[in-house]
């Protein structure tokens, strides 16, 4: 067996020499490290809120005007939305995918005729948001307003919509009021309506509620304060 010793190379005899001669020899090598890794699966962290999360408002119960129905809903966990003006799978949001928006307050009105409907909403302010007027300085917005057999192409041509994204919405009283155009009888023929309406406030359902209404009728539906 041989050593290096400043270069030089030694065999065993020359080593046993030097240690039978009291001579102290150093070397310069370490012994080797054991090399360790560690994997670590860390937890995918949660996204951060988003801007219009609907955790903030709260409301008292809708007083419901005389003559409409409060309808009790059921939906289910996962279920796949449907465009009618309810919350189907039970997240607190009405109709989404179907091409409108929700928010901390959301006003949905859906109807099963060709009528033409008019969903009307006041604010807090006094400013009411309707077909005729689709964006309040309150941050509401009217943004899906339906026809019916006025206009048959249009996407969910019976469904109106009305939106607050804001994370604090004006506090006060929100009036809720439908009415059935009669200027054509595009929309009239389609006689008495049956018309279902949901309330979203703070990504819970507040209510849903139906009425059967008649051209010409204009008539409130619920009210209720934030």
């Amino acid at each position: 067996m041989n050593r290096v010793l400043n270069g030089a190379v030694m065999t065993a005899t020359t080593l046993s020499m030097l240690v039978a001669s009291g001579c102290v020899v150093r070397t310069n090598a370490r012994p080797a490290r054991a090399t360790v890794r560690v994997r670590a699966n860390a937890p995918t962290p949660p996204p951060p809120p988003s801007g219009n999360a609907t955790v903030t408002v709260q409301a008292s119960s809708p007083q419901v005007a005389s003559g409409v129905t409060v309808v009790e809903a059921s939906c289910t966990q996962g279920a796949q939305e449907v465009c009618n003006g309810l919350d189907d799978n039970c997240n607190g949001q009405i109709d989404e995918g179907c091409g409108y928006q929700s928010g901390n307050i959301q006003i949905t009105l859906a109807w099963n005729s060709g009528a033409d409907l008019d969903l009307y909403v006041r604010d807090p302010g006094g400013e009411t948001l309707s077909y005729s007027h689709t964006r309040a300085s309150s941050g509401g917005h009217l943004d899906q307003d339906a026809r019916g057999q006025c206009n048959p192409n249009q996407a969910n041509n019976t469904i109106e919509n009305v939106y607050w994204d804001q994370q604090n919405p004006p506090n006060g009283v929100y009036n809720v009021q439908v009415h059935y155009w009669a200027g054509s009888s595009c929309s009239t023929s389609s006689g008495p309506t049956n018309m279902t309406l949901s309330i979203a406030v703070g990504g819970q359902i507040l209510g849903s509620y139906s009425y059967v209404i008649n051209p010409d009728q204009r008539i409130d539906i619920a009210s209720f304060q934030i």
